[in-house]
């Protein structure tokens, strides 16, 4: 069953809202038990029901260390291969535009820079990105190094979602994309949204 542990899943809903010409291209960093997954995948079917989608959940599962504030040390959560299993078998059910990507954000940044294939029909590589969803590894730095990523391989309008903003340095990430043009669209109690 796909759950979550967070709040305001509205948000995502809401950014995908604002696309006003989506190219049908999603990522979320720290898939866990899937909601923050399902809740883009939804709204995008009920919103733009017409675009193809293809939504990238990258996670590394496998119980290794991971930090969860710029304030902690490393440590091993519950993020295990069992969780990753039953989180495929539900997204491989109702949601085909999922596909796990089950590495660590650093490793998919180093062996998929130059874009992501999918295969429907025919080979697609996957370029750009319009909503990302944050909710990775919880650090300042980490975090950053996330957005500089994906700001390289953004389309004209983008909507960037952080969860746990109380864990790191929401300020520093938020002045960083308002400087390049972004504008904060709404700051909740563990949500922020960005659009460019």
């Amino acid at each position: 069953m796909i759950t979550g542990d967070s709040l305001e899943y509205e948000f995502l809903i809401n950014a995908v809202k604002l696309l006003k010409a989506p190219i049908g291209v999603s990522v979320e960093i720290g898939v866990r038990r899937g909601q923050g997954s399902k809740t883009i995948i939804d709204a995008y079917r009920q919103y733009f029901p017409k675009a193809k989608l293809y939504h990238l959940g990258i996670d590394p599962y496998g119980n290794i260390n991971y930090r969860t504030a710029d304030s902690s040390v490393d440590q091993k959560l519950d993020y295990t291969n069992a969780m990753k299993r039953d989180a495929l078998l539900d997204f491989t059910k109702e949601y085909p535009e999922f596909h796990l990507v089950n590495l660590e954000d650093l490793e998919f940044f180093k062996r998929f820079k130059d874009g992501y294939p999918v295969y429907d029909e025919n080979k697609k590589l996957l370029t750009m990105y319009e909503v990302v969803h944050f909710d990775g590894p919880h650090t300042t730095e980490a975090v950053m190094n996330e957005v500089n990523f994906f700001l390289q391989r953004r389309p004209k309008q983008c909507v960037y979602i952080f969860d746990d903003i109380d864990t790191f340095k929401i300020d520093t990430i938020g002045n960083h994309l308002v400087g390049l043009g972004f504008k904060e669209i709404i700051r909740g109690v563990r949500k922020a949204v960005y659009e460019s």
